[in-house]
């Protein structure tokens, strides 16, 4: 996913400089004594998202803020089944898995007060399919998207896509309901209305998004499970300020300043143990740390320079470097994890450090000393620090090596353009299904694709067979290490910060804080 800022810029901000007194937060202490809600809380993120709009970005920070305010009409509990959020149902399917009929709930409204029909659902996921790299996804499967009734819509799907159920619930570069007016309007998107808990009140880009609960909100049926079941809006205003410094983060959080500290480094995490007004928390779900490349354009196009990438570093120096000590990281060169349906044990170039190898590769490929262009920030600790690592190894083997160390959102941008890098750092969440996998994406910046990739992936997706799929995913897994478009570092747990006065909050990948109370 899915995290935008501007350090220079940030950095100066009082809020950013120290713990600070609540009179320095932007909204004021004058502003609170006329105005503030009757309970509001302060989340600190790494960053500031850039944009509200839940589909054309797979940043994790638009997923993590935007959540509240959007929804789409299936979401997924922690154990990764499928639950309806504005659906009333799951999908009818029909016997040759090409027509779902999705039967809409009839009581949902938007925060402009309009109630939800059909044709707000049909325009909303057409504008998915042309800006998301989710969406885009299916355009080669689906036929067409219709109003069947005011409340019921039917996807007419040109030959079977079994993850079509995953991908309309993951809420990154989500299939997000909105206004028809909205879904049909000119990009970029000027207005964030959804169906949410919490709607938009203010957005000062680089300062700070304030949510308010909405008073009419009708949740979801069924008991609270991760991001399925109930949400209930108990706190009355939502906060999100982007601090760019987990140490930043850490000090406010231990001041009273924030209440939430999002993605610390170990050694910040460290510091919040046995302190009376906060508590560590950590996402006992496995984030893989990656080292994505670029296949389409520069040095590592060359399989072969990637392969020498491959016997050039050592995975677990960078992980203890990123993470500390295990057990908050351990190797694992699986795709998925243990413990999944996915999982599949054959890794044959996971943690081979040869450096003989490294060297015999390049030469072979002819490698004339270009720089290797690695993208790295500091907003993601890890990324800056699996950065260093990388550096020092593929220097020992004779690459040389140009990291640019650049604020998350120019990042973000620099990557879509194949002609300025050659590697950059990332990490990806447990997914309900393979094919939300960025890599993946053939549009995902490092481009991979190949024909048997692309022959495989296409058996993936459209047998309905079990053991087939299972077979075509042990084949993409096998191509993945051919090519190695991507290198899996490890596995690794998310660790957060959190005051005491929150109360009921579930770790997530994604932080969300509706069913999450407040004491004063």
């Amino acid at each position: 996913m899915h995290r935008q800022a501007r350090i220079h810029r940030r950095t100066l901000l009082p809020w950013g400089l120290a713990a600070g007194a609540t009179a320095l937060l932007p909204w004021g202490r004058a502003h609170a004594q006329s105005t503030s809600p009757a309970s509001a809380i302060t989340i600190a993120t790494v960053g500031d998202p850039g944009s509200l709009d839940p589909m054309p970005f797979t940043a994790d920070l638009v997923s993590e803020i935007d959540q509240h305010i959007h929804e789409t009409l299936y979401i997924f509990d922690p154990s990764l089944h499928f639950f309806p959020v504005l659906a009333a149902a799951l999908p009818e399917v029909a016997a040759d898995g090409k027509q779902y009929s999705i039967k809409l709930r009839t009581d949902a409204r938007f925060h402009d007060g309009s109630t939800m029909v059909a044709d707000d659902v049909v325009t909303s996921l057409q504008r998915w399919m042309r800006l998301s790299p989710r969406g885009r996804l299916i355009g080669e499967y689906v036929d067409s998207v219709a109003a069947s009734s005011p409340s019921s819509v039917v996807m007419m799907l040109k030959r079977p896509y079994a993850p079509l159920l995953a991908l309309l619930a993951y809420p990154n570069g989500a299939a997000a309901i909105m206004p028809k007016r909205l879904a049909t309007a000119p990009d970029p998107l000027k207005e964030f209305i959804g169906t949410g808990p919490y709607k938009l009140i203010e957005y000062k880009p680089d300062q700070y998004i304030r949510l308010a609960k909405v008073p009419d909100y009708v949740s979801p049926s069924g008991p609270a499970d991760g991001y399925a079941g109930r949400r209930q809006a108990l706190i009355d205003e939502l906060r999100f300020v982007p601090v760019p410094n987990p140490v930043t983060r850490v000090d406010g959080l231990l001041s009273g300043q924030f209440h939430f500290a999002d993605l610390l480094t170990p050694e910040a995490y460290a510091r919040l143990a046995n302190q009376a007004n906060v508590k560590q928390g950590l996402v006992d779900s496995p984030n893989s740390s990656n080292m994505i490349f670029n296949t389409k354009a520069g040095v590592l196009s060359d399989a072969r320079l990637r392969r020498a990438v491959r016997y050039a570093i050592v995975p677990s120096d960078m992980l203890a470097a990123a993470f500390g000590a295990p057990p908050l990281w351990h190797l694992e060169g699986s795709i998925y994890p243990k413990g999944t349906d996915y999982y599949d044990p054959e890794t044959p170039g996971y943690n081979v450090y040869d450096p003989g190898k490294a060297k015999a590769l390049m030469k072979e490929a002819g490698y004339d000393g270009k720089p290797v262009r690695f993208l790295v920030t500091t907003q993601y600790d890890y990324m800056f620090k699996i950065g260093q690592v990388a550096q020092v190894q593929l220097e020992e083997v004779g690459f040389k090596v140009d990291v640019q160390v650049m604020d998350w959102a120019t990042l973000l941008q620099k990557r879509t353009n194949p002609a300025l890098w050659e590697g950059f750092i990332a990490a990806h969440s447990l997914v309900a299904d393979p094919t939300l996998i960025t890599i993946m994406n053939p549009a995902y910046p490092g481009w991979w694709d190949s024909p048997d990739k692309h022959a495989a992936l296409d058996t993936f997706v459209t047998e309905t067979d079990p053991a087939k799929r299972m077979a075509a995913w042990r084949q993409i897994q096998a191509i993945f290490y051919r090519d190695v478009p991507t290198i899996k570092l490890g596995e690794f747990l998310q660790l957060y910060g959190i005051s005491t006065k929150l109360t009921d909050y579930t770790p997530l990948a994604w932080p969300c804080f509706w069913n999450v109370g407040v004491t004063t």
